[in-house]
C-alpha cells in the first residue's frame, strides 16, 4: 500500500496587468468585524432567562453587562437569554401626516 499525501493549496493574489505592461497584485484585506454593542450603539440589555419558567411568557432574571457574558452564562446553566432594546415614542406633527418615530433609550 502507498500513502498519498494531499496538500491543501490557497489561491495565490490575483496579478492584473495593465495597458502599461507593468503587473499589480490584487490583495484582499480583512476588515475587523465590529462588536455587537458598536452594531447596537449600546442599546441592548442582555437577561438570562429564568430557570423554571414557563415556555409561554418570558422570564427575566438575572442581567449581564454584555452580549459575551450572557453567551457564556447561558451555555453554562444551560438556559437561554435575551437580548432587549428599549425605544421612547416620539411624535412628529410637522408635516400634513402626524406620524410616530420611535427613539433608542439608552440602558443603565
Amino acid at each position: 500500500m502507498t500513502g498519498t499525501a494531499a496538500t491543501d493549496t490557497v489561491p495565490a493574489a490575483k496579478a492584473n496587468r495593465t495597458d502599461s505592461g507593468t503587473e499589480t497584485t490584487a490583495a484582499r484585506t480583512r476588515r475587523s468585524r465590529a462588536s455587537s454593542d458598536e452594531e447596537s450603539n449600546g442599546n441592548a440589555r442582555y437577561f438570562l432567562a429564568k430557570a423554571n419558567g414557563n415556555g409561554g411568557s418570558p422570564a427575566l432574571d438575572r442581567e449581564m453587562a454584555s452580549e459575551g457574558e450572557a453567551l457564556v452564562e447561558a451555555l453554562r446553566l444551560g438556559l437561554t437569554f435575551y437580548e432587549v432594546h428599549e425605544f421612547r415614542v416620539v411624535p412628529d406633527f410637522s408635516g400634513r401626516k402626524p406620524q410616530l418615530n420611535k427613539e433608542a433609550v439608552k440602558g443603565k
